[in-house]
């Protein structure tokens, strides 16, 4: 028997290392953003610049190398796709931190402004929860909620595996990169160390240089009327 798996949604994973100097400096500069919201109700949620006036981080040049760096991580990403990048512009939408705390994490959601997503760990001690990706259509499905967590718990359903599973979840180390279609829900478990996890995510935003002959994919801005 053969088994061919079709269809695939595409997630890579790198690595991007920095100093320990600079890794300080921006650890410093994510807390005293985090530090104007101090005087918020602990929440079980983690704390996220994009929500709370920080969602363009990569505008200090504190983060430029790192933008850099991620910059060819992405690159590589398309290759991966065969999009040819000679006929795009391409941009960093927004880019913000993300602080989590003992206990907190994030929901499920997408980014559904954008193209692509990542998520980058600036620190990540042990333990302090990984990043899950749900597929709300799952190819497999031959009858209508017969891979859900009740049909397991009654032995319908033996095992979960990569040909049943919704979701997938990813346990990644400090300094590791996550990049993924923004479309993707995704979510984070929560932190169960005593450290905070810190992430540095974006969006990103694909642009024809000359949209002629295309029909889809979003035209340069530099052709717009505003009005």
């Amino acid at each position: 028997m053969q088994i061919f798996n079709l269809f695939p949604l595409t997630v890579i994973k790198d690595n991007i290392s920095i100093e320990e100097k600079e890794r300080e400096i921006l650890v410093n500069e994510i807390k005293k953003m985090k530090n104007i919201d101090s005087d918020k109700k602990m929440s079980s949620y983690a704390w996220t610049g994009d929500i709370n006036g920080h969602e363009f981080l990569f505008s200090n040049d504190l983060f430029k190398n790192l933008s850099t760096k991620i910059s060819k991580v992405i690159i590589e990403y398309l290759k991966n796709l065969e999009i040819n990048t000679s006929y795009l512009d391409i941009y960093y939408q927004r880019s913000w931190a993300t602080y989590t705390e003992k206990e907190q994490s994030i929901n499920f959601h997408t980014h559904s402004q954008s193209n692509i997503s990542f998520a980058y760990y600036l620190l990540k001690p042990k333990n302090s929860g990984g990043i899950i990706f749900k597929s709300n259509e799952l190819q497999n499905e031959i009858a209508k909620n017969i891979f859900t967590s009740s049909k397991l718990e009654k032995s319908l359903i033996n095992k979960p595996n990569v040909y049943n599973s919704d979701r997938s979840m990813f346990d990644l180390e400090q300094d590791s990169i996550i990049v993924f279609p923004s479309k993707t829900p995704h979510a984070t478990l929560p932190n169960k160390s005593n450290l905070p996890r810190i992430s540095i995510s974006g969006d990103i935003s694909l642009m024809l240089r000359q949209s002629k002959g295309f029909e889809h994919l979003m035209p340069n801005f530099t052709n717009w009327t505003k009005f």
